[in-house]
């Protein structure tokens, strides 16, 4: 735990078996779900309701040893609160399954006793049916429930698909999964009026279920992204076969203490710095070279993360050659360890993007009317603000991967849509857009570009196939769960063989495209990070506030003569001369003084931007600060 920062003064206990532990905190936990193994579907409405209910799960196995036996018959002797045996027959749908799920849509979504914005797409006991079941024995996946128990979310396992029966249960007519889903996704979506979107951990679990009749793994994957998008939940794709991931739930209070901390990259790369490289000349023209840039992907799951990353990280070729990792920042909420040991450990030559689409993975066409599956209204202002925020707090100017799976091309809206959080630019997956494989998003600074997968044949010839002779072209190479090592040993292979192909980080890549597309260098004027401010949390009618804001500047003018615009309680306007000079890479932090003038008590939205004159600095690309306070 040393290596990612756990407290060393922590307090650990060893129990001696599961009945010891669970006598230990007999007073948080209430009872048992039982749940009914005849009806696999119960083991996931029981671990539903053990979040709501601070209930423990248990499968009715009246026989020796058994978890039944040890904590409800014999030992503890633990009540049963809630019985899911003999509950359900198929009397309502033609699928004991489908009303398991039904009935728990209604009481534990209706009533909100559980919270929509924590959904679990993870196997049921169906699971110890399989034949492939004693060959993967940790895809049972029940471990990752913690994460969803803690947070009193809801649990489900249904198929995608609405043109065949499921196997694992194939006498339900036809189509009835693919409807409770639809329900399910409804009632959720309504539980919080589509004000936030929900995320939902897991993934169609098709090592097991639900391919391979009609449908493959990959299509059924794209199939739930498809549905999920359209009711705003994003995918912490727990995906096989790195997806069993144990106490989350434990991990998750590392954050708790860390709300307003900031994660700061290193500076975007100066004029001059890009001139020494031969980059780029005295007249700001982009050298004839064949700009490329690894994207380090996929970690668009908690579970990947935290099996897979620090491995790869820890590598001693690191540092070597540039490299975008690409960590989704919304990762953090379920497993915090690892983000701030990446930020202390970086190398100048690591940079962090976001992974598949941003802050979660859900295809961003989905969220414009018309939305196929679900009709609902637009939520494009919904995933800006989202990103926002999460862009923000990791300082990440860049998405890696848009990916839009069967929501068919990326459109103008949902092209416009990134431009408001990723103003460093978006690279779209293969075959997804009209613009071309570089292009400026039309009437912003905002470049975007395509990727191209890493074939894991003759990689190095792959790469040297995409040069471009006596002109400027950039490429995105994605690579998916690879060591820097992999990373460093193509680019030492290809630069033998054409120095042109040069291998540059994200942030140098979209500023010299910027440049480039443009013909305008001062496009990469004005460009800023908000690291850091004292700004209260709590406050009262008559305050005097003083607050110290902390400013980058990531752009190449010198920046002075500003005004900063602060709206705070009751949506009141400040405004505050900014009179120090910041010169590239500086941070310039200046105080102020006001009071707070508010006199209704409530939860405000909090913003802050720097203005030359009357153009506010979101015009020149950067995402202004965005959090909230409290009047009392």
């Amino acid at each position: 735990m040393a290596s990612i920062n756990w407290p060393q003064d922590a307090n650990y206990m060893e129990a001696a078996s599961l009945v010891d532990l669970i006598k230990f905190f007999s007073d948080t936990i209430q009872g048992v779900a039982l749940y009914d193994p005849i009806v696999p579907a119960t083991s996931n409405l029981a671990s539903t309701a053990s979040g709501v209910y601070n209930l423990i799960p248990i499968c009715y196995r009246p026989v020796p040893n058994s978890l039944y036996t040890q904590l409800v018959v014999e030992g503890p002797q633990l009540p049963i609160k809630v019985n899911f045996v003999d509950m359900f027959t198929g009397n309502i749908t033609g699928s004991s399954k489908a009303d398991a799920y039904l009935w728990a849509t209604e009481h534990f979504l209706d009533s909100k006793l559980a919270d929509s914005t924590y959904l679990g797409y993870y196997i049921d006991k169906w699971w110890s049916q399989s034949a492939l079941a004693s060959q993967a024995v940790f895809e049972h996946l029940a471990v990752n429930h913690d994460w969803i128990i803690k947070n009193r979310g809801f649990l489900f396992d249904l198929s995608p698909w609405d043109d065949e029966a499921p196997n694992d249960d194939p006498q339900q007519p036809i189509g009835t999964d693919y409807n409770t889903l639809i329900t399910l996704l409804k009632k959720s979506y309504q539980q919080h009026n589509g004000t936030k979107f929900s995320t939902v951990s897991g993934f169609v679990p098709w090592l097991f279920k639900y391919v391979n009749e009609k449908h493959g793994g990959v299509p059924s994957e794209w199939r739930m992204t498809h549905i999920m998008s359209a009711f705003n939940v994003v995918i912490d794709a727990d995906a096989c076969c790195a997806d069993s991931f144990a106490n989350a739930a434990f991990f998750s209070h590392y954050a708790s203490n860390q709300s307003e901390k900031r994660f700061i990259q290193n500076v975007l790369p100066s004029r001059e710095e890009l001139i020494q490289k031969e980059f780029l000349n005295e007249q700001n023209i982009v050298s004839r070279k064949t700009y490329s840039l690894y994207y380090a992907g996929d970690y668009d799951s908690a579970a990947w993360l935290a099996n897979k990353f620090k491995n790869l990280w820890d590598d001693p070729k690191r540092g070597s050659v540039p490299v975008a990792w690409a960590v989704n920042p919304n990762l953090y909420d379920r497993f915090p360890l690892l983000q701030p040991y990446l930020y202390q450990t970086r190398t100048a030559n690591d940079f962090f993007v976001s992974g598949d689409s941003g802050s979660g993975y859900l295809n961003p066409t989905q969220l414009f009317e018309p939305r196929k599956f679900s009709n609902l209204p637009r939520a494009d202002n919904l995933w800006i603000e989202r990103n926002r925020f999460f862009y923000n707090k990791f300082n990440i100017k860049h998405t890696g991967f848009v990916i839009n799976g069967d929501s068919g091309m990326l459109t103008n809206d949902s092209d416009t849509m990134y431009t408001k959080f990723s103003p460093l630019g978006f690279t779209r997956q293969q075959g997804y857009t009209t613009l071309g494989e570089t292009a400026l998003i039309p009437d912003t600074r905002v470049p975007s570009f395509t990727e191209t997968d890493l074939s894991g044949k003759d990689e190095v010839q792959q790469v040297l196939s995409y040069y471009k002779p006596n002109d400027v072209r950039f490429v995105v190479f994605r690579g998916v769960l690879r060591s820097a090592s992999s990373y460093a040993d193509i680019a030492e292979k290809v630069q033998q063989i054409q120095p042109n192909i040069t291998f540059v980080d994200p942030y140098t890549f979209a500023l010299l495209a910027r440049i480039h597309l443009s013909g305008n260098y001062t496009y990469n004027d004005d460009l800023v990070s908000y690291v850091d401010d004292n700004l209260p949390k709590l406050i009262s009618t008559g305050d005097y506030v003083t607050v110290n804001f902390s400013i980058r500047n990531e752009g190449w003018n010198t920046l002075n003569e500003l005004d900063l615009k602060l709206t705070f309680a009751c949506d009141i306007e400040y405004v505050f001369p900014w009179n120090i000079e910041i010169k590239h890479g500086n941070i310039g932090t200046s105080c102020y003084q006001f009071q707070v003038e508010c006199n209704q008590p409530g939860e405000y939205k909090v913003v802050y931007q720097l203005f030359r004159g009357n153009t506010s600095f979101e015009e020149f690309g950067n995402v202004p600060w965005i959090s909230s306070v409290r009047l009392v």
